[in-house]
């Protein structure tokens, strides 16, 4: 997206770091994200322009991250308001989980998988696109707050983020 290479030019900062605090912003409203960045200082978040990077004493980059995020804000709100407008019908994670449990924090796509993360319930609910199948973890120890693309050496993986840090869907514990 062009608008995302011009904001990772005027920041100095990738255009995967500016990506991946899009997609949190967008799941969250605009309203805040957290993220785990080594170019931003680490395990960070911002909050309605309260920011805490791991590098706590840089002034100067806290300052880059609160100027990145409020410039992100409008453009994660647009977006969420037109995915949702094209959004599909409801997948069946999110059928199945409607009829089990409350609603879920945040729902998304991403790597050829459908979630749902119910937080009341400690369940995150996985619907692989290509076959259909849906498979839920149990999240209790990580409450989750966001999602964020990962890669590995087989392909690509869902990968979460929580208070300490980033959990992936292998480190969760299958739910029968």
């Amino acid at each position: 997206m062009k608008k995302i290479k011009e904001i990772a030019s005027k920041y100095n900062v990738s255009e995967e770091t500016v990506s991946s605090l899009l997609a949190g912003l967008k799941l969250s409203g605009g309203r805040q994200v957290q993220f785990n960045i080594p170019e931003l200082g680490g395990m960070g978040q911002w909050q309605g322009g309260m920011v805490m990077i791991g590098d706590m004493f840089n002034n100067s980059l806290k300052a880059k991250v609160a100027e990145l995020c409020a410039e992100l804000v409008p453009l994660s709100q647009t977006m969420a308001e037109e995915e949702k407008a094209a959004a599909p019908k409801k997948s069946k994670a999110d059928k199945k989980a409607a009829e089990e449990y409350s609603s879920p924090a945040f729902s998304g796509s991403q790597n050829g998988s459908k979630y749902a993360y119910f937080a009341a319930e400690n369940v995150l609910v996985v619907e692989l696109e290509q076959d259909g199948k849906i498979t839920k973890y149990s999240t209790k120890g990580f409450p989750l707050t966001g999602v964020q693309q990962s890669q590995d050496n087989g392909g690509r993986s869902l990968s979460f983020t929580y208070p300490g840090g980033t959990v992936t869907v292998k480190d969760l514990k299958k739910i029968k």
